[in-house]
């Protein structure tokens, strides 16, 4: 089994500790905390035998892979030193705060020859690699729009990490839709990057609208929100078909197809009831959804642990989903968006 570490006690951390209990290629062999009194909570609530600070978890030899949460600007730094130190990295997302603190990380993984990814979850769910597939297969011709939006009011007090510094909407919502549409579409083309950035009385950023137009021909249109409700779906608009996740996305499991119109029209056209209104309301409405429930098992975070696992047992040294030309991607779009000049 593969051996992980964790660094830090908070809550993705503790989210983290439980999916890996789940699974029966991975188990926690130590946790690494700045305060002695919290790793040590930690370690009793997830039955961990060894904690205590980040160098010691680094020179254990039975620590395979990290899994780096704490605080977002703390994140590139703590990668960078399990790389260094010979471990595989799942890093909580973002990985960086900057495009500058990416290509560090990045670089330190390609140097190490260790396997990093960002640890996000969403790209993995069995709901959402299916849409993705079906709607890149040439099946219903090609992809030419997609829109998702990840946003829901939050209270500042029960989440100050969003608040924070190193927190706000790009880093910590917005890096989904982005990631979905470059998966979907492939490489924006920069000089096309438009971003329209919210940001409250102390200058944080909390909501943003970032529309992409993609190499191939494909535009995307984002968003992301810390104050508000969004749709919180994927929609994938084809040539002859739309594909889509229903809400929520970060946790979907229904996919939905809508076939071409002019099938659904030639179908019902020659039927003596066709001009019902009615009639033709209903047909469209059953016709036009196909869908299909792709569970994601015990915990949506299960799919992103196993493939990391995977990886790692094969040695690999990046995932061929999260790329590190993606996540560097989507670092240099937030720069974009942020500074548009």
């Amino acid at each position: 089994m593969i051996g992980f570490g964790i660094i830090g006690t908070g809550a993705m951390a503790h989210q983290m500790a439980r999916t890996i209990a789940l699974s029966k290629r991975a188990r926690i062999v130590r946790v690494a905390s700045r305060s002695a009194s919290r790793g040590t909570r930690f370690a009793r609530q997830h039955k961990i035998a060894a904690w205590g600070d980040e160098a010691a978890l680094l020179a254990d030899p039975t620590v395979d892979a990290v899994y780096v949460a704490g605080r977002n600007g703390e994140h590139a730094a703590a990668s960078i030193a399990a790389l260094r130190a010979g471990k595989a990295v799942l890093c909580e997302k973002p990985f960086a705060c900057s495009y500058e603190e990416a290509v560090a990380v990045i670089e330190a993984a390609q140097t190490a020859g260790r396997l990093f990814m960002e640890a996000m979850a969403t790209p993995f769910l069995p709901a959402v690699t299916e849409a993705i597939a079906r709607a890149t297969s040439g099946e219903f011709g090609a992809p030419r729009h997609l829109a998702a939006s990840f946003g829901y009011k939050v209270d500042r007090h029960s989440h100050r990490g969003l608040f924070a510094e190193d927190g706000g909407v790009l880093l910590d919502r917005a890096v989904y839709p982005l990631s979905l549409a470059l998966l979907a579409l492939g490489p924006a083309i920069a000089s096309e990057i438009d971003g329209d950035l919210y940001t409250d009385r102390s200058g944080l950023d909390v909501a943003v609208h970032i529309q992409l137009a993609h190499e191939g021909g494909a535009r995307s249109d984002l968003a992301a929100s810390l104050v508000e409700r969004l749709p919180n779906s994927l929609s994938i608009g084809c040539e002859h078909a739309q594909i889509r996740v229903d809400a929520p996305l970060l946790t979907g499991r229904r996919v939905t197809i809508g076939p071409p119109v002019h099938d659904l029209a030639a179908a019902i056209a020659d039927r003596p009831f066709a001009q019902n209104p009615v009639v033709r309301r209903v047909a469209d409405m059953l016709a036009r959804l196909t869908g299909s429930w792709r569970p994601y098992g015990a915990s949506p975070y299960l799919p992103e642990l196993e493939h990391f696992c995977a990886l790692l047992r094969t040695g690999q040294i990046e995932s061929p989903i999260l790329t590190h030309r993606l996540m560097l991607e989507v670092q240099a779009i937030i720069s974009r968006v942020r500074s548009p000049k």
